[in-house]
């Protein structure tokens, strides 16, 4: 993730805020930046397109590119800065919007983060040995890999392709006994 200066992460927070259908022009944001800062604008706005964290759409207009809206966002709710004059509606409402959106990123990294070989082997054994139960009930036990992994994923926050490598190294260990019948990979679990 791109560390964004001060100057940057305001220059990006007011781009963001002025921004009219989708695109915002560099006059206007260096308008609202302080005096100080006008005089560096150029250079700030070169560094952020050097970044990708802006794009160019035409002479003097740009926008955010996703990469730039989310290092705006987490340098917003990692930043120091504060504000020492009021303000428009259009920048508080930005930063209310960011601040819903640092909470979405933040759900979407939590839910991503994907789940060790040794917690996917306990849970995977259960889910297994449930499902072995329910069909010995009924008399037949015929589990079908595939859908045990459909019905993992289904339970827990895990990628498809984290299930498949998992399930693989559960084969190749010599946990899981695979056989190919009909088409259908059926398992058995080797304990």
């Amino acid at each position: 993730m791109t560390r964004l200066t001060i100057e940057q992460l305001i220059y990006l927070l007011y781009a963001k805020a002025y921004t009219e259908v989708d695109t915002v022009t560099k006059g206007t944001v260096k308008s609202y930046l302080t005096q100080e800062w006008k005089s560096i604008a150029e250079n700030i706005y070169d560094t952020l397109l050097q970044q990708e964290l802006i794009k160019q759409t035409s002479k003097g207009r740009f926008s955010l590119t996703d990469q730039g809206l989310e290092a705006l966002v987490i340098g917003l709710a990692t930043t120091d800065y504060k504000f020492d004059s009021v303000k428009g509606a259009k920048v508080l409402n930005t930063l209310l919007a960011c601040m819903q959106l640092s909470v979405n990123f933040h759900e979407q990294i939590v839910s991503s983060k994907e789940m060790s070989f040794d917690e996917f082997e306990e849970k995977f054994k259960k889910l297994y040995f449930e499902e072995r139960r329910k069909q010995e009930l009924r008399g037949v036990v015929a589990i079908h890999s595939q859908e045990l992994c459909k019905q993992f994923e289904k339970m827990y926050p895990i990628s498809e392709n984290k299930i498949a490598q998992y399930f693989d190294l559960l084969k190749s260990e010599g946990k899981i006994f695979a056989v190919i019948e009909k088409g259908h990979e059926l398992i058995q679990w080797g304990e």
